[in-house]
């Protein structure tokens, strides 16, 4: 992380590290829980998530959020606003109900009153409670990942608005038991770089009760796609991004965003799955000529050759919003195949690292999609691709054109990924199902990793 500029001390008290500019941090050996308060300007780079609030009016509910992030074996991130800067007071509370931390998290009126607190030190395969300034919620709890963390369910979606069809995946994502949130981009339409309109929507969206209900348990992993980057279709020269990345870094509670001030790309693991949060906006067309410009920039490349490189995790997720196939309807010029010098890196890096084990997940198109990409010549085995979109209720028929590789093809509202993997003695499976707000498994593909080799369905 870029961008510090304070030193944190240890409150002894509390157990929270807080602000402190005279004081440098010191431990004394304990074994205790630390929290950063970040009430944090753009540059910190940490998530937020909401109230509601319009965008002409300056009211909003006390508390808004929260909404996690981030929750790993031992800790977990909690996202707030609050209607004034002011400070709030958290208590994390054990089965029991005994207080086991009691932090303070301060907003500031430099990033719309959001803050976030990061607890570490937390005991694994454990189930906590939390209350804000003594307010508690039967929807305010979470559970840390088991310490054998060898299963996950992660539901992934794209295209979402406020409406009673987006609510209606919600409801079926609280029902299905989701460990973890991924919004591929869409989440909301934005589709300006105002900053106050950026901050207004991600309010907006952060205020339905469903929707508000899911992500004060369930970990919320975001990336953006054209909508909320700031304009459809849109690349990196768009002006004023700057300003929708200020608003995703205070309204999103990811891991990290980007590197050195630039883009949003991220990645988590849980269970057999590492995935890997791509940015196909910020630096699409900003480096590189003409005939074969940047989709996701040097420094982003560089990034996921390192992690890719490192990851240990038997699945590895690749997901954006922008499809990865170029096969869209008439006239799109909005995918990975018309970047595809970038297409072909992508290729190349995968076995250059001889990373097994890679999935690709899109969004964007309105459709559903499940499409094997012919790499088994280079890597082994096929790449496959499943397009999940959309969760509101607008589809596009055309954004179904053939593809060689097409297995599966749906136009389905309220639709959505649901991703199962468990790891069981020297292998481990991923079972991907294109969904529908009713429970229904529209599609179901599995793949079995033996040995760190996918077999796929012939």
């Amino acid at each position: 992380m870029v961008g510090w500029s304070a030193i944190y001390s240890l409150d002894p008290q509390s157990g929270c590290f807080s602000l402190n500019s005279n004081c440098p941090v010191t431990l004394n050996g304990m074994n205790f829980i630390s929290v950063l308060v970040l009430a944090f300007a753009s540059s910190l780079f940490l998530g937020t998530a909401e109230p509601v609030q319009s965008a002409d009016t300056a009211e909003s509910v006390e508390h808004a959020g929260p909404i996690l992030g981030d929750l790993t074996v031992d800790s977990v991130r909690i996202w707030l606003r609050t209607a004034a800067p002011r400070s709030s007071v958290i208590e994390i509370k054990d089965a029991g109900g005994e207080i086991v931390r009691r932090c303070p998290l301060q907003t500031t009126a430099e990033s719309d009153h959001t803050g976030i607190l990061k607890i570490l030190d937390l005991t694994p395969g454990t189930r906590f409670t939390f209350s804000i300034d003594g307010k508690t919620n039967s929807d305010w709890w979470f559970r840390t990942r088991p310490a054998s963390d060898d299963a996950c369910r992660i539901a992934f979606g794209s295209c979402a608005d406020e409406g009673d069809g987006s609510a209606s995946v919600w409801r079926r994502m609280e029902s299905d038991e989701v460990t973890a949130l991924v919004l591929l981009g869409d989440t909301p339409y934005i589709d300006t770089t105002d900053l106050a309109r950026q901050r207004a929507r991600y309010r907006e969206f952060s205020q339905p009760v469903d929707f508000a209900r899911l992500v004060s348990h369930v970990p919320v992993y975001s990336t953006w796609d054209d909508h909320d980057f700031g304009r459809n279709d849109t690349d990196g020269n768009l002006p004023g991004k700057e300003n929708s990345r200020q608003a995703v870094t205070e309204y999103r509670p990811n891991p990290s965003f980007g590197e050195n001030g630039q883009g949003i790309y991220t990645s988590f693991r849980q269970g057999p799955v590492e995935v890997f949060l791509l940015d196909a906006r910020w630096f699409a067309r900003t480096e590189g000529g003409a005939n074969d410009p940047t989709l996701l920039g040097a420094q982003q490349w560089a990034w996921l050759e390192r992690s890719l490189a490192a990851s240990t995790a038997p699945f590895k997720i690749l997901a954006c919003g922008m499809v990865f196939n170029g096969s869209v309807r008439p006239f799109k010029t909005d995918c990975w195949g018309v970047y595809l010098a970038e297409y072909e890196r992508l290729i190349e890096l995968i076995a250059r690292v001889k990373a097994e084990g890679v999935v690709l997940v899109s969004g964007d198109v309105h459709w559903s999609r499940v499409i094997r990409h012919d790499t088994k010549g280079r890597l082994g085995y096929d790449l496959m691709e499943f397009v999940t979109s959309p969760i509101h209720e607008r589809l596009i028929p055309a954004a179904n054109p053939p593809h060689p590789g097409l297995i599966f093809s749906v136009g389905e509202i309220n639709s959505f990924l649901l991703v199962d993997a468990t790891t069981a003695g020297a292998s481990s499976t991923l079972v991907a199902r294109i969904r529908n707000a009713a429970g229904q498994d529209l599609h179901v593909e599995k793949i079995t990793v033996p040995s760190g080799k996918p077999v796929l369905p012939r």
